[in-house]
């Protein structure tokens, strides 16, 4: 294929290599991945072996397939952190709290708990506030429900029991249907589930068909239940919104 105008041809091949892994297919040979993306075998063999010098991707010696490697998670980690995703994030986040008139945030998952990424204060007198980088157990509130009813690993039992005990089947019952309804419906809503002063309304931000993470709006219930649907269809936007930001 021809370069575009200050690409690097070798590097974009590399990216495409790396992409190729998904959910799906965590593991890929060379040869598979040659014929599925159109390059040569010997090219993509190099590629996925320099990768593994750097620890971008792990070899299996008995079944010489590849895997994603642990530099990513750390950069993925620091990606998260970075002020660049939050630049991308906060004009998205401005608009649907200028729009709502509460506070808005982006969290992602974080093992069976979410972590808050970008937020905006609510332009109103009564705002909520949640601190960068600041934890919660996966299993509460809308924005975690909007986040693991869509995760293709993470069970309910595993977020209930994230604390080392046994979860009772009813608990893992219950919020397997609720997450059941958040898929259909495509969206959370929850009242004072978390913090008893807060309602909130969230939806999943899909990147590559894949959640990265939800965006929610933040208030006092007394307020934001006159304007529900208002404020879900925001979300929703603001939601697709950001997706398409966040694709490459």
């Amino acid at each position: 294929m021809p370069a575009r105008p200050g690409e690097l041809l070798t590097v974009s091949r590399a990216l495409q290599v790396l992409r190729a892994f998904s959910e799906d297919r965590p593991s890929r040979g060379v040869t598979e991945l040659a014929a599925e993306l159109g390059m040569d075998k010997s090219q993509v063999h190099r590629m996925l072996a320099t990768l593994a010098l750097h620890g971008f991707t792990v070899m299996d010696p008995a079944s010489r397939r590849y895997t994603l490697g642990p530099a990513l998670v750390q950069l993925g980690h620091r990606a998260e952190r970075s002020p660049g995703v939050r630049h991308q994030l906060e004009p998205h986040l401005e608009d649907l709290a200028a729009a709502t008139g509460e506070s808005t945030v982006v969290c992602v998952p974080d093992g069976y708990r979410y972590r808050t990424i970008a937020a905006c204060e609510g332009p109103g007198m009564v705002r909520y506030a949640t601190a960068l980088g600041r934890s919660y157990p996966g299993h509460q509130g809308a924005t975690g429900h909007a986040i693991f009813a869509f995760h293709p690993t993470v069970s309910p039992a595993d977020l209930l029991g994230a604390d080392g005990h046994q979860p009772e089947e009813e608990t893992v019952t219950d919020l397997r249907a609720r997450h059941k309804q958040v898929r259909e419906d495509g969206y959370a809503i929850t009242e004072g589930e978390f913090d008893a002063r807060v309602m909130a309304v969230a939806a999943p931000v899909l990147r590559d068909g894949t959640v990265f993470g939800s965006v929610s709006v933040l208030g006092p219930p007394e307020y934001m239940r006159r304007t529900t649907d208002e404020i879900v269809a925001a979300v929703l936007a603001g939601a697709a919104r950001i997706g398409e930001t966040l694709h490459p």
